[in-house]
């Protein structure tokens, strides 16, 4: 099965291989963590609320990212979701690229000079049964199109992507005003997400703030 992770970073993959400019903003990166979390939520290793995060099972996951996270916050005191984040922020890059490893060994991308492209022309995933499973990105356009109950699994991966402007790549700036009403009701439940969407808010300001800062 693929992971959240797994699915932002392959938003941030245009058609022709080339990487969305969003993805070197920060929020990226915070995105990416967060997405971690989440994951590790739903695996059981993990309890959150708006108290903070609590690490319940150390046990390896097997998949690098997640695991280079659990043992980060196992070592470390309890905190929220966001100064988890932030705290976990110098690491992004590593994460980034131990996911971007599993998707080239899994045969879904494939590196070429400066690009990744989709090994799978159709732009779909192989799942553990055989079956395949629609990218991110069809499913998120049907989401937002649609007034139908999305699934919790897309409602997250909706959550982040807004998060980490991922929507920006395929979605033009009319669009994304059209649907914001749609994105904040549907992407915005997930605590992880507004966990996440609260460390972007904060890396920006202390980044505003030391802009702003005048240097004596």
């Amino acid at each position: 099965m693929i992971t959240l992770p797994e699915e932002l970073l392959l938003l941030a993959v245009e058609d022709d291989g080339r990487i969305a400019y969003t993805a070197g903003l920060p929020g990226f990166g915070l995105a990416i963590i967060g997405a971690c979390l989440a994951e590790l939520s739903v695996g059981g290793r993990l309890d959150a609320d708006l108290s903070g995060v609590r690490v319940v099972s150390t046990t390896p996951t097997g998949i690098a990212a997640q695991d280079l996270v659990l043992e980060a916050l196992a070592k470390g005191p309890g905190r929220s979701i966001s100064d988890w984040i932030l705290e976990l922020q110098p690491r992004g890059p590593e994460l980034v690229a131990a996911t971007l490893g599993i998707l080239t060994q899994r045969g879904i991308l494939a590196q070429q000079d400066q690009r990744f492209l989709w090994v799978l022309k159709a732009r779909r995933y192989p799942m553990k049964d055989g079956r395949e499973q629609r990218e991110a990105k069809l499913r998120i356009m049907e989401l937002l199109l649609s007034e139908e109950l999305p699934s919790t699994a897309d409602t997250v991966l909706l959550g982040f992507a807004a998060a980490a402007q991922l929507l920006q790549g395929f979605l033009s700036s009319a669009e994304i005003a059209r649907l914001e009403h749609r994105i904040q009701q549907v992407g915005g439940l997930d605590l992880f997400v507004r966990g996440t969407e609260e460390a972007i808010r904060a890396d920006a300001e202390i980044r505003a703030r030391a802009f702003m800062t005048p240097l004596f």
